[in-house]
Formats: structure tokens, sequence, C-alpha cells
């Protein structure tokens, strides 16, 4: 990726420049610039990374390549190590739909989904402005909650004024944001009167339109993991099994 590292050709000098600092060679490896999708950019790294590296087969040193793209090509998967990255938590590695299909395909699913409670909802009446600039106006009476989480969350704002929506987990229906993602809180139309027990989801653990980590990356044009690495620690974090809910981690018990 000439990121890090050495080039091709620069490989044996720098291992004998080690060699004589005394200093141990734990591994030697590559990563695959390509997505996915681009098996043959990725084989073709491959190739010259196993040409390269193959005079210290014979030294007992461990080489490895294969990443995420990688394990879901089977591409370098036959070395020493893997480095499954962002699959364990069933992130692909790029967002467009060819990949995003396929890596579904494949059965990985997202382990993570951002989850909340209305902290307040109310039934307004037609022609109330709604949040910052009062950028949405009700056409009727509308029932409209508000949800405390925003932007410094790591909800994008970019996703306000109906972009971006949030999943009612009874019902499965979308519910549309409305007016302008704030801070600390953004504001969902509903289409009725919530029960008591509702919980929404503003990130689900899939693929779909307008809540998952591969849409947003997409809409917004960045990276998948920008999206999930991207909500804050005020966030508690709560770990399940099945339906089971095992652990939950506040900032101060995670980032201590």
């Amino acid at each position: 990726m000439s990121r890090f590292g050495v080039q091709c050709e620069d490989l044996h000098s720098l291992v004998q420049t080690i060699d004589s600092l005394d200093v141990q060679i734990n591994s030697i490896y590559t990563h695959f610039a390509g997505g996915i999708m681009d098996r043959e950019g990725n084989q073709a790294q491959l190739d010259r990374f196993l040409d390269c590296s193959e005079d210290y087969v014979a030294r007992n040193i461990p080489r490895h390549a294969s990443a995420t793209s990688g394990c879901c090509q089977q591409i370098g998967t036959d070395l020493d190590y893997i480095r499954p990255g962002g699959a364990i938590y069933g992130l692909c590695s790029v967002n467009d739909i060819p990949s995003s299909e396929l890596f579904q395909e494949l059965g990985f699913r997202p382990a993570m989904s951002v989850v909340a409670e209305p902290t307040f909802y109310k039934l307004l009446p037609a022609g109330r402005r709604i949040g910052y600039d009062g950028l949405y106006t009700t056409k009727e009476p509308e029932w409209i909650a508000n949800i405390a989480c925003g932007w410094s969350d790591g909800y994008r704002r970019k996703l306000s004024l109906g972009v971006g929506a949030v999943k009612n987990n009874r019902t499965g229906e979308l519910c549309p944001i409305v007016g302008r993602v704030s801070m600390d809180s953004c504001t969902v139309r509903l289409p009725r009167k919530p029960e008591a027990s509702d919980t929404y989801s503003l990130l689900t653990d899939d693929f779909a339109e307008k809540t998952s980590y591969t849409w947003m990356a997409r809409t917004l044009n960045a990276a998948n993991y920008e999206i999930t690495g991207t909500f804050s620690t005020r966030l508690p974090r709560v770990y399940t099994s099945g339906e089971k809910i095992v652990d939950i981690m506040h900032a101060v018990d995670y980032t201590n």
C-alpha cells in the first residue's frame, strides 16, 4: 500500500540491517489495498509479496497477508496467520453494494447496533417548526419523539431532514428524522402515539436502507469503520448473548 514498510526491492537490505542490530523479526506481512471485489489486484499483490519474502521461509519467519478482504476472498489464508479485523464484528471493509451483498451472502452480520428510548414525545399541531432554524414544519397533527442521541454521540448531522431514519424495534417501521440533528438529540416523526415500551434503533445490526452502517457510509461518502468507530464514549456499551444482557459498561469503565 506504500504507507509503512518497504518496497519489495528494499526488503533484503532492511532485513540485513535488522539482523546487524540483533533485533528479532517476528513476522513479515503485507496488507491488501483492494476490497473484497478486487480479487485480481489483491492476488497480484500477494504474488509480489510471496516472491520477495520467499528467502525467509527457511529462517522460519512467519508470513501473513489476509485481513478481512483476503479472508472473504480466501487469498493468502494458507499462510501462517490471518487478520480478520472488522469481519470479527461483522463489518465489511468497503461500502459499495456488490461488496456488501457478497459480505452478507458469506453469513456476516454486524455485531453493533445503537438503540434508544424516546426521552419525550408529543402530538404537535400543523404548522409547528421543529429544531434549530425551524427547517421542518409539521403538515398536519404529528407525533414527534425526541431521542437523546446527536452528533456529539456519533449520529451524523448530515442525516438531518429526512435523510436518516430510526427503526421502531416493535413494529419494524422506519420513522424519519425531522428537523436538524443537534449535539445531544434528534427528533423523529412517528406514525402514531408510541407504546410506552417502544425502543428505536438509530443503527441496526443488518444491511438495511436508512439504518445500517453500510447505507450510512455510502450516503455520507464515509468509510464503513468510520460510521461505527465514531459513536462516542458517552454511549454505554451493552453486551448481549442471544436475547440476554450479559454486561453493561459505561465510559468510566471502558476508557480507564
